[in-house]
């Protein structure tokens, strides 16, 4: 009989890496920020669409008071010239484009803010027929599919992703409840007091804590390390509940702050999950007129479940610790997963 649950544990993991495998190879293969480019992005004004250019066909150079790039368009060459910026460089003006010799436009369409501060360019009149435009949007499929989607569909996928790496967690989680499973929720738990600790002082106005002799830079650097400080605390005491058991008065404590970092890490995670879900049920649009009813509702789901993990806790028997295990690495690996995306997309220049 316990054959067939783990086999199908070891099936959802295997069949998530490969989905997440297929995900990282299509962004990192397409990413705006995964080469040394002056600009954030090219693309093409084809009649009444617009095609994007990966920025990998790019090879430039930097010169002294100039930015040079070219690449390859139907076997022609697509030629870029920018004057770099006095204060930064990335600053770009001027920009000109050639294509097979002949002069075309380049337009800046806006700023990318991640990876770094750059440009965003349009070229125009190639004067290629619509089946040369359309040649290169199938040749450059994958970084046309990752613009048409955009960054919050980018963002919602990373979300859909996590969820799925939640409900695996949980599930293996259960049937394998050792000390990997222990270490992971003691991890995660610290991770949602660190949110909780930084979000809180992280909030605080810096004109506020100035007339105590706080700097911005000290201000920052107290926020990190109470967090971190809080975080490790947290790690501590809950690994003292999962593997040995604490005198009475020590166990209330350790219960309390082990459950606070529950709730945490379960309000960042149903948060992280409520538009994948209204999405999934058809009811995007009534959660997006009821944001301050979804707050609460939010809230109260993570109070309940941080209560229900503090009586597992408190119980202490194999079978609590296993629940409370399960509910713990489900919610965490939700929240690092998502997270994690959200560092990629960051990253290589999806979002910013």
């Amino acid at each position: 009989m316990r054959r067939s649950p783990l086999f199908l544990s070891r099936f959802i993991l295997s069949l998530w890496i490969v989905l997440v495998s297929a995900f990282l190879f299509l962004l990192l293969s397409n990413a705006p920020g995964a080469v040394d480019t002056p600009f954030a992005s090219i693309s093409i004004k084809a009649e009444s669409s617009i095609i994007h250019l990966p920025n990998r066909i790019f090879a430039c150079t930097e010169a002294k008071q100039q930015f040079q790039c070219q690449a390859k368009i139907q076997a022609r060459s697509l030629d870029l010239i920018w004057e770099k910026g006095r204060d930064y460089k990335y600053n770009l003006s001027n920009c000109r484009a050639s294509y097979n010799g002949q002069s075309v436009g380049c337009q800046e369409k806006g700023i990318n803010l991640a990876p770094k501060l750059s440009p965003i360019y349009e070229i125009t009149n190639l004067g290629l027929s619509s089946q040369q435009y359309q040649a290169i949007r199938q040749k450059y499929w994958g970084i046309n599919a990752l613009m048409k989607l955009g960054e919050s569909q980018l963002v919602l996928i990373g979300a859909r992703l996590s969820l799925a790496a939640g409900v695996s967690a949980a599930f293996f989680t259960w049937l394998h409840p050792g000390a990997l499973s222990k270490g992971f929720a003691s991890i995660a738990c610290g991770f949602g007091i660190y949110h909780l600790v930084w979000g809180f002082l992280g909030g605080v106005r810096f004109d506020v804590v100035t007339p105590y002799g706080f700097t911005p830079d000290t201000w920052i650097q107290v926020v990190n390390g109470t967090a971190i400080f809080a975080a490790i605390l947290t790690i501590i005491t809950t690994a003292l509940l999962l593997w040995q058991r604490v005198n009475r008065l020590s166990k209330i404590l350790f219960i309390i702050i082990s459950s606070v970092g529950v709730f945490n890490l379960c309000l960042l995670s149903v948060s992280i999950n409520f538009g994948t879900l209204s999405d999934f049920f058809g009811l995007a649009e009534t959660f997006s007129q009821q944001r301050y009813a979804l707050m609460w509702l939010v809230k109260a789901i993570s109070v309940i479940l941080a209560i229900a993990a503090a009586i597992l806790l408190w119980l202490h028997t194999s079978q609590s610790i296993k629940k409370f295990l399960c509910l713990v690495s489900g919610f965490g690996t939700v929240a690092f997963a998502y997270h994690f995306s959200l560092f990629i997309l960051l990253l290589l220049g999806y979002a910013d």
